[in-house]
């Protein structure tokens, strides 16, 4: 104790205090957060199938919207850019079907030469699949597309915007009432 007297005077002493305290509470924070993350872990193990087919489609939302970042911010003048896609429908699949459809007529007289006809339908569907039990696929529909927003740090410059603008309809092969260009 008293070499640390020593070396440190009472005014240094008060400013080392408040840093030790500070140490602490550093320390601390790092235990608590070393902690967190695994208690969130065992929370997100646990997911639905909806949750993973917008996971799905959220994904590759994202995907295309990169994609389309990256060609319109090469286009020369465009600077900066970011785009926003949204959809008025997703991905759509029409999966195969067995169909056995049964139809039924009956007809019946009475006594007093009335006449009844009777027709019942009855229709069975099971879905084909594959070996490995997933659903064989007719078609499939991409997903359509509501607008685009596109902001660029060089769309002041009328040409540059109009390169944009054709550049977003061409690529997505959308109208171009669904295309806005800002500035940034």
């Amino acid at each position: 104790m008293k070499k640390i007297n020593e070396l440190f005077n009472d005014m240094e002493k008060k400013k080392l205090k408040p840093l030790i305290f500070l140490a602490g509470i550093c320390i601390l924070a790092l235990i608590v957060i070393s902690v967190m993350p695994d208690g969130k872990k065992e929370q997100s193990n646990v997911s639905t199938e909806p949750e993973t087919k917008t996971s799905a489609a959220e994904a590759e939302k994202e995907d295309l919207e990169g994609k389309l970042t990256q060609i319109l911010s090469k286009i020369n003048g465009a600077g900066d850019v970011d785009v926003m896609i949204t959809f008025q429908s997703s991905e759509e699949i029409v999966p195969a079907y067995n169909s056995n459809t049964t139809t039924e007529t009956t007809k019946e007289q009475d006594s007093s030469g009335g006449e009844r006809t009777t027709t019942s339908s009855t229709e069975n569907k099971t879905m084909i699949t594959s070996n490995s039990n997933d659903p064989v696929v007719l078609k499939t529909s991409e997903a359509k597309i509501k607008g685009v927003i596109v902001v660029s740090s060089g769309a002041n410059n009328q040409a540059v915007k109009e390169l944009l603008y054709d550049a977003v309809k061409t690529s997505l092969q959308i109208s171009g009432h669904q295309v806005e260009i800002y500035a940034k």
